[in-house]
């Protein structure tokens, strides 16, 4: 994490943009989480812990730590963003159910290497990619959750 925080530093500091306690605490909470948040979940854990930060400044810092490459934006689900923190060299895709929103990680080379060669075969060079399926939930199918 120290290596990213400075990443996340420096890219402040190149924009021009301020280092601010809120800056830092946000950092700090999204890589202490290792799931995927959204920005609501964020600001409740962040007030839980007795910090003054806004709605604004969570988007808004969100926003950065995406720009800088630090941080995940995805649509899971129909109707909502979740944020992740990254892993360099480490890529997973989603399972997403449909009724309740539980996501689930799952890796697969396999996947990997066909996207790969989809690329290839059409003279792509991929950059980045994601796969996300979606589906009903073993919980939900057996009506074990009220969805």
């Amino acid at each position: 994490m120290h290596q990213e925080r400075q990443q996340f530093l420096k890219f402040l500091r190149d924009r021009g943009q301020r280092v601010t306690a809120e800056r830092l605490a946000l950092f700090d909470e999204v890589y202490a989480q290792h799931q995927h948040l959204d920005a609501e979940a964020l600001l409740s854990a962040m007030k839980e812990k007795g910090l003054k930060i806004s709605r604004a400044t969570v988007y808004r810092n969100l926003d950065l730590l995406v720009d800088c490459g630090l941080v995940r934006k995805q649509r899971l689900g129909r109707n909502r963003f979740l944020y992740e923190h990254v892993h360099p060299g480490q890529r997973h895709d989603h399972l997403v159910c449909r009724r309740c929103g539980k996501v689930a990680e799952f890796v697969s080379g396999g996947i990997g290497a066909l996207q790969a060669e989809i690329c290839r075969a059409h003279g792509f060079d991929p950059t980045e990619f994601s796969l996300q399926i979606s589906s009903i939930c073993r919980d939900c199918r057996a009506g074990r959750r009220s969805c």
